[in-house]
């Protein structure tokens, strides 16, 4: 069969849209205007189970006190030199990924802290938890 070009483009169009709306409405690709899972630098708890990661907490050092992840070093904002010190040790005792927490989703502070820390350990693989210690306690 030959057709005339215009229908070929014409077919060629329909069926690329055709494909187009059903992967957005099957769930195969995700909607272009949607917020992506995750941000560049973060970590998927069930992801960061499997690592067997140095964990940092970046929240208050009452709510350290209180409850954190087992094995988890406190980075202490008023002297991050200390603290980044003694993550950097344990880093290069035995290197493993280091993931940083903070109080839930809407903090920003591991975020910070992890951009910090990529500046000077940049060999190191450096995540932030999505959700935070809100994530871990659920």
């Amino acid at each position: 069969m030959n057709w005339p070009l215009w229908k070929q483009c014409l077919l060629l169009l329909s069926l690329t849209l055709l494909g187009g709306i059903y992967s957005l409405l099957a769930g195969l690709a995700p909607l272009p205007w949607a917020e992506p899972e995750l941000h560049p630098g973060e970590i998927r708890l069930t992801d960061a189970r499997v690592l067997d990661p140095i964990w940092v907490d970046a929240r208050s050092e009452a709510e350290y006190a209180e409850r954190h992840i087992p094995g988890a070093l406190f980075f202490d904002q008023n002297d991050p030199g200390r603290s980044m010190a003694d993550v950097a040790a344990l880093w290069l005792e035995r290197p493993r990924p280091i993931i940083i927490y903070c109080a839930d989703a809407a903090c920003g502070t591991s975020r910070q802290v992890a951009e910090q820390m990529r500046g000077n350990l940049p060999g190191a693989e450096i995540y932030s938890l999505r959700g935070g210690w809100q994530t871990w306690a659920e």
